[in-house]
């Protein structure tokens, strides 16, 4: 009888009997325990989202702007494009239309082809589509020189919520800024031996652009960001590059496992063993007299702290292509790191983004929230994937062996912009 598994690099496979078990120390011996309960890791129901959580976003709205659409990431002057994807897709998710709308037409109004103010949010310089900066101050919507990036990861996300308020208002308002995006990221695509990728965008303040190689977390969410548009063909040649760049390679950051399972299905599923076996990722940590568990960031045994998006995502993952009581457990975590916040006297509830400094987090200020933690707490209570895949056809596009003349006709033109 075969009672333990294999760990290969990032594969978890079945052991074999007679084979000696290669569990590192880190690992978990109760990680297969059957039940309900805290060893077990499961809940059998999921416990009712705190309404004062999606409160917290609306204040936080409606108090950091002039114009109260942009939200700052933690109370700050930093207005991230990732969070705030996030956050509309979280307004969408909860039917805010209204609040959604405010974040999305604030990046689609960003859009002026004659723009020559370089450190502007705005898609345009000059004429020439560059894309969105990573972040930029709240107060003059403009990024510090020579030190952000407008990345395609963000970009990815900002369209992925321009989908998700598609699907769910069956609505064309944000096509143009759909658009857009999508061309500038097929503009970045690169051939590579094994599949293809796309390239990172322009870094810190225009100084030059792209990195050396593909970023995988990025890449996931082009992969995500090109299935919702259609572009299959460009889709699967990201997957075959991530799947060649990411196998068996050991100690991935969290969201290389989580976003993975969110992006490609159930076939995926098995991935999340992978930091959820193991102690190095998922931690135990004592929170207002109770134990708590959750997940850092990366595998390291000497960090006790939590990364609170990274609870959330291995919650969504598990709901979504898992073991649904298990997707249960970890958002119902959760609910033990709200933390209270009077907001301009209103009482609203918050999560911070991590549980403590440790770890390289000096600068996260426990007491208050983040806008990414808030945004997984709600996609987890409402067991939701904020990537749709779940509405992806389950086929692939057959890549042909030697000169691929399809991919050629296929590959877009740079977008004239003039």
């Amino acid at each position: 009888m075969i009672s333990f598994l294999l760990i290969e690099g990032t594969e978890i496979v079945n052991g074999k009997a007679g084979l000696t078990p290669t569990f590192h120390s880190s690992y978990d011996p109760d990680s297969t325990l059957a039940g309900i309960g805290f060893a077990q890791r499961r809940d059998s129901t999921l416990l009712k989202e705190d309404p004062l959580v999606l409160e917290y976003l609306k204040v936080m709205q409606d108090i950091s702007s002039v114009d109260q659409n942009i939200l700052p990431s933690q109370e700050d002057d930093e207005a991230q494009t990732f969070n705030n994807s996030l956050v509309a897709i979280a307004f969408i998710l909860k039917n805010e239309k209204e609040r959604a709308e405010r974040i999305l037409d604030f990046y689609a109004h960003a859009t002026n082809k004659e723009n020559t103010d370089i450190q502007l949010q705005n898609f345009y310089y000059k004429g020439e589509a560059r894309g969105f900066y990573q972040w930029v101050s709240l107060k003059t919507k403009r990024a510090p020189a020579n030190r952000v990036d407008r990345w395609i990861g963000d970009m990815a996300w900002l369209l992925i919520a321009c989908k998700n308020y598609e699907r769910r208002y069956n609505s064309d308002r944000y096509d143009n800024l759909v658009k857009i995006i999508k061309d500038l990221l097929l503009s970045f695509y690169q051939e590579a031996e094994h599949g293809g990728y796309i390239q990172h965008g322009w870094r810190r303040g225009d100084d030059h652009l792209h990195e050396l190689s593909g970023h995988p977390e990025g890449n996931i969410d082009c992969y995500v960001a090109l299935k919702l548009c259609g572009e299959d063909f460009y889709a699967q040649k990201i997957k075959i590059w991530l799947e060649h760049e990411l196998a068996r390679s050991p100690g991935l950051p969290l969201d290389l496992y989580t976003w993975r399972v969110l992006a490609f299905g159930r076939k995926y599923s098995r991935l999340l063993d992978i930091p959820e076996f193991d102690f190095r990722y998922r931690k135990i940590i004592e929170v207002k007299g109770g134990k708590v568990m959750g997940f850092y960031h990366g595998p390291d045994l000497s960090v006790n702290n939590f990364w609170n998006d990274g609870t959330g995502h291995i919650a969504c993952a598990y709901e979504a292509f898992g073991d649904k009581q298990r997707g249960y457990f970890y958002a119902n975590q959760l609910d033990h790191l709200i933390v209270d916040r009077n907001i301009n006297n209103i009482n609203t509830h918050a999560i911070p983004y991590t549980l403590n400094k440790t770890g390289g987090y000096e600068w996260v200020d426990q007491n208050k929230g983040f806008v990414s933690c808030i945004a997984w707490y709600i996609f987890a209570k409402n067991g939701f994937n904020p990537y749709l895949s779940d509405n992806f056809k389950d086929t692939e596009i057959k890549i042909p062996t030697g000169k691929d003349t399809r991919f050629d006709q296929a590959a877009p033109e740079q977008p004239n912009h003039e």
